[in-house]
Formats: C-alpha cells, sequence, structure tokens
C-alpha cells in the first residue's frame, strides 16, 4: 500500500532533499495537504493539531516539549532543575551530581537581571555571552561589553563565557553532534558516530573580544569574513578524532564523556515532553527528533553543552576544499539512518508475547536498524542513569531489567521531599524543596499509587 509524505515548515531545498531521497519510493508518495499524511517531515516546531493524530504508523519529526532542551534558557533551566533534585536527594557524596557540572551559567532577562548583575560585581574578570533565546546560525551573539548595559527585553539571555577553549591549528571549535531521540517512553536516545568540529575562521585570541570571527564558530557569522583563506571549514568526528590522539590525547574518553552528558541532558527535559505530549494529546510512538548538540570542549579537555538546535542545519556549508563533499555525505547519510532508525521504510514489528516482551522487542529491532546511530539510553549500564529520571516508567525498568540481567533497586520515595494530592481522577505531587509542582499523567499516577500503597505522605514538617 502506498503511503504519502509531507514537508512543512521553514521548508528550504537543503532541509528537504535528503529527506526526500532516505524514503522507498515503492513504498512513498508525495501527499497534498499538510492534513493527509503518513509521515511528516517538517522544518522548525509544528503546531499542536499536528501531534493530534500520530501514532506508530503516523510519524512526525518532532516531539512535544521539546522546548525544553531547543530554547537556549529552557536548556539552562532544565539542567539546573536536574542538578538541583540530584544534590537534594543523593547530596554529593555519590558522584552525581559532579556527572552534571558541563554547562555554563545562564542569565534569563528580565527577571534574572539583578542575579545576573551581582555575579558580574562579584566576579568582574569572567566574560559573559549575549544571546537571543531562540534563535539559531549565531544572529545576535556578541560578547558583553558592559554588564551593566545589557538589554532587558525577554528575547535576551547571558550565558557565562567558557574561558581558555581547546584549539584546533590555532582556531576555536566546537564540536556538532547529532542526536536522535526516538522514544520517550520508554526513552531512546542515539548519538551519529559522525558529526564535525566547526572552527572559527580566525585564530583564537582572548584579548581580542572585538572580532567575532575569533571566538564564534557559527559558520553563517564565519562566511562573511571576507579576509581569511577559508572561512567556513567543517572536520568531521573520524579526522577530528584522529587529530586529537595525534596531539596526545585520550579521545575514547573524550567521547565517553560526551556520550554521558548528551545521555543527561536528554534525560533532564524528559518530564517536560512527556507531560506536553499529554496536554496536546499526542501519541509519542508517533514522534521523533533529531537534535543538533553544540559541545565545546576547554582547554582542560573537559566537554561542555552550549546549545541543543532544533531542526539543525542540514545545508552544505562548505566548500569542496574545505571538506563540503565529506559535509554532503555525513548529512545525507544522517537522514538515511534516521529514516531507518524510526522504521519509515520498514513494515512495524509485529507484536508477540506480553506487553513488557513487546517492549523489549521493539527496543531491540529499532536497535538493529539503527546504522551509524550509537545508543545511548537505555543503556547496558542504565543503573547509572535511573538516579536521574524524576520518575521512571514501568516501560524504562522494564528495559533496564533486561539489559542489566540483573535486580535493580527501586527508586526511595522520600517523604520529606514531597506531598501528593489527589483529586478525581489526577494526582499532584509537590516538590517541598524546590517549589515545583508536577501533574502526573495516568500512568505516572498509577506508579505513584502503586508505590504509596494508595497513601498520601504526611505533610512535611
Amino acid at each position: 500500500m502506498t503511503r504519502h509524505y509531507w514537508m512543512g515548515g521553514n521548508r528550504s531545498y537543503e532541509q528537504d532533499r535528503f529527506y526526500e531521497a532516505s524514503l522507498d519510493k515503492s513504498l512513498w508518495q508525495p501527499g497534498d495537504s499538510s492534513s493527509e499524511w503518513d509521515a511528516c517531515w517538517y522544518t522548525g516546531m509544528p503546531d499542536p493539531e499536528y501531534f493530534r493524530h500520530v501514532g506508530p504508523t503516523r510519524k512526525i519529526n518532532h516531539i512535544p516539549g521539546n522546548a525544553a532542551l531547543t530554547v537556549k534558557s529552557r536548556l539552562y533551566q532544565s539542567l539546573l532543575t536536574l542538578r538541583e533534585r540530584v544534590s537534594l536527594l543523593d547530596g554529593n557524596d555519590s558522584g552525581l551530581t559532579d556527572r552534571l557540572q558541563f554547562f555554563p551559567r545562564v542569565f534569563s532577562m528580565p527577571e534574572d537581571y539583578h542575579r545576573f548583575q551581582q555575579e558580574a560585581f562579584e566576579d568582574p574578570g569572567q566574560r559573559w555571552i549575549l544571546k537571543p533565546k531562540n534563535a539559531a546560525r549565531g544572529k545576535g551573539i556578541q560578547l558583553v561589553r558592559d554588564p551593566a548595559h545589557i538589554p532587558l527585553e525577554p528575547s535576551w539571555m547571558v550565558q557565562e563565557y567558557i574561558e581558555n577553549p581547546h584549539t584546533m591549528h590555532g582556531r576555536k571549535y566546537v564540536l556538532r553532534l547529532y542526536v536522535a531521540i526516538s522514544s520517550v517512553t520508554p526513552l531512546r536516545v542515539y548519538l551519529y558516530r559522525q558529526g564535525f568540529a566547526k572552527l572559527a575562521s580566525a585564530p583564537y585570541d582572548e584579548a581580542n573580544a572585538d572580532n567575532p570571527y575569533s571566538y564564534l564558530t557559527n559558520p553563517d557569522v564565519n562566511a562573511q569574513n571576507l579576509e581569511a583563506e577559508v572561512p567556513v571549514e567543517f572536520v568531521d568526528l573520524d579526522r577530528y578524532r584522529a587529530w586529537f590522539r595525534e596531539q596526545g590525547h585520550d579521545d575514547v574518553a573524550l567521547f565517553a564523556r560526551i556520550e554521558d552528558l548528551v545521555a543527561l541532558t536528554c534525560v533532564s527535559a524528559l518530564e517536560d515532553m512527556r507531560e506536553r505530549a499529554r496536554v496536546v494529546g499526542a501519541d509519542t510512538r508517533g514522534c521523533y527528533e533529531l537534535l543538533g548538540i553544540d559541545c565545546l570542549v576547554d582547554s582542560d579537555l573537559k566537554p561542555w553543552i552550549l546549545e541543543c538546535n532544533l531542526s539543525p542545519s542540514l545545508d552544505v556549508c562548505t566548500g569542496p576544499e574545505s571538506g563540503g563533499d565529506i559535509e554532503e555525505g555525513v548529512k545525507g547519510t544522517l537522514v538515511k539512518d534516521l529514516i531507518s532508525l524510526v522504521g519509515l521504510n520498514g513494515g512495524p514489528v509485529k507484536e508477540a508475547g506480553s506487553p513488557e516482551q513487546q517492549v523489549i522487542a521493539e527496543t531491540e529491532h529499532e536497535l538493529a536498524r539503527a546504522g551509524n546511530f550509537k545508543r545511548l539510553l537505555p543503556s547496558e549500564k542504565q543503573a547509572d542513569y535511573l538516579p536521574f529520571y524524576t520518575l521512571p516508567r514501568l516501560e524504562d525498568w522494564v528495559i533496564a531489567h533486561s539489559l542489566s540481567g540483573a535486580t535493580l533497586a527501586q527508586p526511595v520515595l522520600r517523604r520529606r521531599y514531597a506531598e501528593d494530592m489527589i483529586s478525581e481522577d489526577r494526582v499532584y505531587v509537590y516538590d517541598t524543596r524546590l517549589g515545583h509542582l508536577n501533574a502526573l499523567n495516568e500512568s505516572g499516577s498509577l506508579i505513584w499509587l502503586m508505590a504509596t500503597d494508595g497513601h498520601r505522605w504526611p505533610r512535611a514538617g
């Protein structure tokens, strides 16, 4: 049976062509309208109605609630909330909090203005970078000259500037990583084995804050550097890792840390995505997300998450002499592997056995068609990640038990940290330390009631 695909949003030939080329033409034909499709490729974020009829056989390339990752100020808040919660629950002795020290401070205007001024006053040597909260391609980014004169409009944020970046051939770079979230229940996250080091077009000079070509790596910015012999240069990750080893460094250790921070970053937004999907009425089995994550490596070889990009650019930014052919090959194969990963060119997995067996089978079938994607979550060491989940769902536990081959410790609900309120068929849980009120969905409510034997915690005293 022929199925139909539709492409929408902020469309461009570069964004669409790899997707269209990756679909099996014997299975797929273009659709005639934005409502008649079995697969939708949308550049940007679609309106909520797009999600109301998705499911296992009707898929779209976005997940409701992804703004918790893709809006710069929201990303920081997601990670900060996760770190605060883990710190409160486990203290600093377990090492869990140490694993969350990989993102720079962010101050959102105007509500954080006074806090930022205090931080800037107490640390006069720290530099800051001004960014639009929801822009891309380096638009509007600039180093802060005078902290007292930053704009107060709510479209702006100030981010801690990471000093002493690691350099490649004397130039600053960031690593563009491609990450796929193929499922939120259970959470499944993949990191693409290829990507790029994006280089600035001028030598890095800490004293030259007036030269954006020295401290910014965005290709759209550096393309304007008419004095550079090669204004835009990408180095694919294979060549980057080979160069990194030639410098005497351990690339395996670096990417192990990168994989950990990518996995934890996705976990930080998990409940936002699950809750937003519930609100808009989305069956998340029909949702997936491709993110472009920018990661900076400092001179101590510590990786930092800078931002997560929605609908990452698939434009070929570089000329043939600067790696353009390699860039096109990586991006084309990336989309082809993504289409395979989410099963658009294959038939659905036949349901067999118990629901638990079905979840396991689906997860393993997906891994078998992952191509160049490396699965980060669920991990064979899933016990290392479960403590970071706000409330693991049954599906998360089923997969964790399957991969670990051992009995895992159940999460402990601590009465001094939470109060609940049961109203009709909903359960509301209030975090007494962080001041967050969470409305649990049907599955979460059931898990909560089973874990607490249906009894409410007494009010914390």
